[in-house]
């Protein structure tokens, strides 16, 4: 939706809640961020207002899932978690803090930029990628652990999962070592090595990835820190590899399909180095 549209949106419906949308200057200033199912922009006002921070996020569903989401985070929020707060709800507006930081796969992802193999960073930047691949690690540790569902010694635990968890929807703050977690409109409860297979899937996938290196060894090396740094914390939760393998394929799978990409991936041999470091 162009963001004319959007800023008249917002101003039509929010104008009670907010009234400095309607100051006849209009003080603020709308930035949008990439979002595939609904609009998210940060407003900016211009000068000070009786209720708001002078940054705010705003997200406009466009899909069915504004329930889901506002639950999941008021729930979440009573937990040693991070996440944004939400200042004001109105469906289908749901108003965030601002928080500082930069999204995860951005931060990965440009850090290994033509590099081949870990080793080849530089050792101060290696140990940051590997802390906060291991941060992220622990964020899931947290969510999962404070929120299991049913718990049976024949099968997998049942926890609250956050759903198509890709690297986007976190934001890190190396300086400070915090990591926050974002859009919870697909969660739901399931095995909790679903969401360490969307993870994995994250790594491998988004550039450079197995779609732009023949041997993506240092994403490979990032799930192995990753997978070992869950299971250190989370020793309780067994580790299904097959399960984790299927999981993985069929979300390799999905992103190509989404990506048109006319490729099927099948699980024979194809995660041998993971396993082996296992």
């Amino acid at each position: 939706m162009e963001l004319l549209k959007i800023r008249q949106e917002i101003v039509s419906q929010l104008r009670e809640e907010i009234p400095e949308l309607v100051d006849k200057f209009n003080h603020f200033i709308l930035t949008p961020f990439e979002s595939k199912k609904n609009s998210v922009v940060k407003l900016t006002f211009n000068k000070a207002t009786e209720r708001y921070p002078k940054e705010i996020i705003i997200k406009i569903y466009r899909t069915k899932n504004f329930e889901i989401e506002y639950k999941t985070i008021t729930k979440l929020s009573n937990q040693n978690l991070n996440i944004p707060k939400i200042i004001f709800h109105k469906n289908p507006f749901l108003i965030f803090e601002k928080i500082d930081g930069i999204n995860l796969c951005d931060f990965i992802n440009d850090n290994l930029k033509d590099i081949e193999d870990l080793d080849e960073v530089d050792s101060n930047l290696k140990q940051q990628l590997i802390l906060s691949i291991e941060t992220l690690a622990d964020w899931l540790v947290k969510l999962h652990q404070n929120n299991v569902i049913e718990q049976n010694k024949i099968t997998q635990k049942v926890v609250l999962n956050k759903g198509d968890t890709r690297l986007r929807d976190f934001l890190y703050n190396s300086s400070k070592n915090e990591l926050y977690g974002l859009d919870f409109e697909e969660s739901y409860e399931g095995n909790p090595i679903d969401d360490l297979a969307w993870v994995c899937c994250s790594l491998l996938d988004t550039n450079p990835g197995i779609f732009e290196m023949f041997n993506p060894k240092p994403k490979i090396d990032l799930i192995n820190i990753f997978l070992k740094k869950y299971y250190q914390l989370n020793s309780s939760f067994e580790f299904d590899f097959n399960y984790f393998t299927e999981r993985l394929i069929e979300n390799l799978n999905t992103v190509m399909k989404r990506r048109q990409i006319h490729l099927n991936l099948s699980k024979e041999n194809f995660l041998k180095e993971i396993s082996t470091q296992l």
